[in-house]
């Protein structure tokens, strides 16, 4: 309300912070003050919009932070109108980027209705109901801390009260939440819920709630966002570092490691506790902005991953099991390690004083991210895992991140090395590179998607496809418009590194193919020790966009296959002879 009548300088520190490539997302209760002086409250109440009281006429109150409040029936044909509107008088005072939308449980600070004075509604029902509900573990009253089940909704039926529809209202507000983004500001949302419903997840995102500083609650929030992936919202996190009680540097050091994968990472204090910013203390600052910096790193493959979830479905933060469903091993180690995407396996450090921890690795190439150095080999005789040590002492601020074999990973270095990358838009204008790591059959897969983020047109967007193959990288366009054409310079390519490259050792030459069938000579360079292939253009950088294969050709390939780019190697390699 505030904010609404005065503005109190907001929106030049919003202008400031656009001008740093950083987003402002207020909080937003979705209470509204009763106050006859209050326009956004006379409005509501002259179009009849909010929720009404047992007789069916009078708005039922309730007190939030601005004191005695009502609350928008979203049920009401009129409501979504009226919601959308207060949020465009909002944004015309504060151009805000998205929108937290806290205490849409809704949440109240009495019981029930509290209309004339502060009291305690508790039984709507008799006592004995609460106890025969389907679903009532805690056995408390429907009106704790929330509205009044007698409330009534738009339309006039019996059944249309609060006790059948109370669940529903974080759907609805955010539903009409993401029409004010799409509608009026013609772009897609964010919005981060408290409350939520089936559903939720196709208009907002979610925290985890308020939690503890405490270890406990630092590994609770693994199979939190688990059950929130299964649930159809994946982009949740919890609140890092606790919201209740103090976190010593040690919890908030770790919790900033496991936070850099979250999908939504935040770190989120409660008034009155001991800071917990960065900032306050050296090593807590050095180990976030390293956890910070390996995250931007990943950011095309995290967005990628954003992105199939959204268009397909699935989970990004995931059990290790849901990639490798045959190994029974697995379910004794659900919640303590987990799959980022489909290329990343990430052991976080959960327990304080751990220098070293053991963590079960299915059958599979894995590699350590960022070394690509190789940990574990896939035995075709087997199909189980093993246990590995990792090094993980704080003293060393590492985490824990593996990459599995048979996947090809967009990457960007520049973060872990520039301080001046601040801001992740920055991104956009470095280039990528590709991480290919073949599996036992030599064969890898990957993803990259590009669009405009924030458009709402279906078509304005590449979701390309890179395959592994015979010696050669596919890229293909898998959805999208051919037309549409991404200008972020993050689609340049100036570096292709190929692990556990044993097989390409005598590589005699390498080309890239572009749209138009040319052909674009590249440098290689085979790294004995690592077993690694680099490839680069002798000349700028690949374009995704303008590539339709990359290949690199040894004289064993070169025996097999009679391409005209092979022939080119054999012109080549029948040079080198004359010469010698």
């Amino acid at each position: 309300r505030c904010v609404q009548e005065t503005g109190y300088g907001l929106d030049s520190f919003i202008k400031e912070l656009h001008n740093k490539h950083k987003h402002f997302v207020p909080i937003i209760d979705p209470g509204i003050a009763v106050d006859p002086n209050f326009r956004i409250y006379t409005e509501g109440l002259n179009n009849g919009v909010f929720l009404k009281g047992p007789d069916g006429k009078i708005p039922i109150e309730g007190v939030t932070w601005p004191g005695y409040s009502v609350w928008v029936d979203f049920l009401n044909p009129n409501g979504d109108e009226y919601w959308e509107d207060c949020l465009v008088q909002l944004y015309t005072t504060i151009s805000f980027d998205g929108l937290w939308l806290d205490m849409n449980q809704p949440s109240n600070f009495c019981d029930g209705e509290c209309s004339d004075e502060l009291h305690y509604n508790y039984y709507y029902f008799p006592l004995d109901f609460y106890n025969n509900l389907y679903y009532n573990p805690t056995h408390r009253p429907l009106e704790d801390s929330t509205i009044s089940m007698q409330a009534v909704h738009y339309g006039g039926n019996a059944n249309n009260n609060e006790f059948n529809y109370h669940n529903l209202f974080s759907l609805y507000q955010t539903n009409s939440t993401a029409k004010f983004f799409n509608q009026k500001l013609n772009k897609r949302p964010l919005i981060v819920s408290s409350a939520t419903f089936p559903g939720v997840g196709r208009y907002a995102s979610h925290w985890l709630g308020e939690n503890y500083a405490s270890w406990r609650y630092l590994e609770y929030s693994i199979p939190g966002i688990f059950n929130f992936g299964m649930f159809g919202i994946p982009f949740v996190g919890a609140d890092i570092c606790g919201t209740r009680g103090n976190a010593t540097i040690a919890l908030c050091s770790r919790w900033m490691q496991l936070g850099a994968f979250y999908p939504f990472m935040r770190n989120h204090n409660g008034a009155g506790n001991t800071p917990q910013e960065p900032y306050i203390d050296p090593k807590l600052k050095s180990v976030s902005d390293k956890a910070i910096r390996l995250r931007y790193s990943l950011a095309r493959y995290i967005y990628t991953q954003y992105m199939q979830t959204s268009l397909k479905g699935g989970m990004i933060f995931k059990p290790v099991l849901f990639d490798y469903p045959d190994d029974p091993l697995l379910y004794s180690n659900l919640d303590t390690t987990f799959m980022f995407g489909n290329a990343i396996k990430v052991t976080p450090v959960l327990e304080d004083h751990t220098s070293t921890l053991i963590s079960y690795f299915p059958n599979s190439d894995w590699y350590e991210f960022p070394s690509l150095k190789k940990v574990m080999s896939y035995n075709p005789n087997s199909k189980e895992g093993k246990n590995l040590t990792l090094v993980c002492g704080l003293e060393n601020e590492n985490i824990n991140v593996h990459l599995k074999g048979g996947v090809i990973l967009p990457y960007q270095s520049a973060p872990l090395a520039d301080t001046s990358i601040t801001a992740i838009t920055k991104l956009k204008s470095l280039p990528i590179s590709l991480i290919v790591i073949p599996d036992h059959d030599e064969k890898a897969n990957g993803k990259v998607f590009y669009d405009e983020e924030q458009s709402l047109e279906k078509l304005t967007y590449h979701d390309y496809s890179l395959t592994l193959a015979n010696s050669e990288i596919i890229v293909k366009l898998m959805g999208g418009n051919p037309q549409y054409k991404y200008m972020g310079l993050d689609r340049k390519i100036s570096q292709i590194t190929v692990i556990n490259a044993k097989k390409y050792k005598d590589t005699l030459c390498a080309k890239a193919f572009n749209l138009r069938g040319q052909a674009i000579e590249l440098n290689f360079k085979y790294e004995a020790a690592d077993e690694k292939l680099v490839l680069t253009a002798k000349s700028g950088n690949l374009d995704i966009e303008d590539l339709t294969k990359v290949i690199s050709v040894s004289y064993t390939h070169l025996r097999a296959h009679e391409t005209s780019l092979h022939l080119v190697c054999r012109l080549l390699l029948e040079k080198k002879k004359q010469k010698t």
